[in-house]
């Protein structure tokens, strides 16, 4: 019996389809069959039946379920205890980054991390709030920042500040944004962002509790492509105010004007209990002080 043997048989169990496990665990759906398939022969005894639904526990299988779970986590506590006794901190942090490094403050996060810990390598991916949500749950990342509050029992968080959003046009249109009200904003042709953008669905439902829609003239897929098209004159869209100031840069002067509400929360979000990683543990503490000169340890050994 492997403990990659174990992993399967919980996440095939999790997931009750082979075809996502295979997914969820990096591997081949062949790979996962022939897993369960040695510990049913190692134990003679059927561990899943398959199903019209999918991939359903035998009775043996729901009784050595919670065995397994007791035997990777006595693994992964082994695992972390040992590396607390090792005089350097050693492994790879999977990070999604939902914005520009710049703003999120990577070039001091290897810095300090650098200093302390040098031998923890950090790699990063670009993507979503949304999909690194996702991608935490599914165990393809370690950590990822995201914009906006969300509730999971998968899930844990640490917020690093409110965010300020305006609504950013160039020069031709900021007469009309300057002089006019919510409404007249809204008349206005706009960048859209994707739906699942947290920042997109705070302005449309700031906007609908007053009874307003923004008129979509095109939509996008990322700030940059936002920040070309505001530089353009193009319509306004929602940016930051350093992302505004980029966007000026490329085009002409952009007008920044404050929506009252259109602030979010940024957060590093992680696994629940994975902070029991001494290797995360000091990622998340090192972004901590990156963002918050006065903090102060708050992981307990």
């Amino acid at each position: 019996m492997e403990l990659y043997q174990l992993k399967t048989l919980v996440t095939v169990a999790e997931e009750r389809h082979l075809t996502r496990a295979a997914e969820k665990m990096h591997a081949s759906q062949p790979s996962l069959s022939n897993h369960i398939r040695a510990l049913e022969r190692e134990f003679e005894t059927r561990l899943f039946v398959r199903t019209p639904k999918g991939m359903e526990l035998t009775h043996a299988g729901r009784r050595l379920l919670p065995k397994a779970r007791e035997v990777l986590a006595a693994a992964e506590s082994f695992g972390n205890e040992a590396r607390l006794l090792s005089d350097e901190l050693v492994g790879d942090v999977r990070i999604g980054l939902n914005t520009d490094a710049e703003y999120l403050r990577i070039v001091q996060l290897l810095g300090d991390l650098g200093e302390r810990h040098p031998r923890i390598t950090l790699q990063f991916f670009q993507s979503s709030s949304g999909q690194i949500l996702d991608s935490l749950r599914q165990g393809r990342l370690d950590a990822g920042f995201v914009f906006g509050s969300f509730s999971s029992k998968d899930l844990d968080s640490r917020h690093l500040e409110q965010t300020v959003y305006y609504a950013a046009c160039s020069e031709e249109w900021a007469q009309e944004v300057r002089d006019g009200d919510l409404s007249d904003l809204a008349a206005l042709p706009w960048i859209q962002t994707a739906k699942d953008c947290p920042c997109q669905s705070l302005l449309d439902r700031i906007l609908a509790a007053r009874g307003l829609k923004a008129e979509t003239t095109v939509q996008v897929d990322g700030d940059e492509v936002t920040k070309v098209l505001v530089a353009a004159g193009r319509g306004v869209g929602v940016l930051r105010r350093d992302e505004a100031e980029a966007a000026g840069r490329i085009g002409s002067r952009i007008y920044c004007h404050e929506v009252e509400g259109l602030e979010i929360p940024l957060s590093l979000a992680y696994g629940r209990r994975r902070d029991e990683d001494p290797v995360l543990r000091a990622v998340i503490e090192a972004v901590e002080r990156v963002w918050n000169p006065e903090f102060k340890q708050s992981f307990t050994s």
